[in-house]
């Protein structure tokens, strides 16, 4: 709507209408924006998007793989009741662990495809 002068009760109910329509139309972009950036910021979508980089993917799957790592090696070095001093070295061994395997995780790929190859 441009800046004119309204000059009667007609022009007046003609730009209130103007003014009205171009508020439902701004409403229902906003909406449609709202529904967009809603739908985007569902835990799927971010993690579809995350992962669509292979370099991602495999970081976040080396990570995955030492974590686990080092979860089993502690529960099966410690136990699951300890002390505290042995909780305390069970972590430290656990986060070891999965730095290791995360840092090293193709060697151990190409050894384990190795062991399974010569028993198969």
């Amino acid at each position: 709507m441009n800046n004119r002068t309204i000059k009667n009760r007609a022009e007046l109910k003609s730009a209130i209408d103007e003014l009205e329509k171009k508020k439902a139309i701004q409403e229902e972009a906003l909406i449609t924006e709202l529904h967009a950036a809603g739908e985007s910021l569902k835990p799927i979508n971010v993690l579809k998007k995350v992962t669509s980089s292979p370099g991602v993917r495999n970081n976040l799957l080396k990570g995955a793989i030492g974590l686990g790592a080092g979860i089993l090696s502690k529960n099966l070095l410690i136990g699951s009741s300890a002390g505290v001093l042995k909780n305390i070295i069970g972590n430290v061994l656990k986060f070891g662990v999965a730095t290791l395997v995360a840092k090293n995780s193709g060697k151990i790929k190409e050894k384990g495809t190795g062991i399974l190859k010569r028993l198969f």
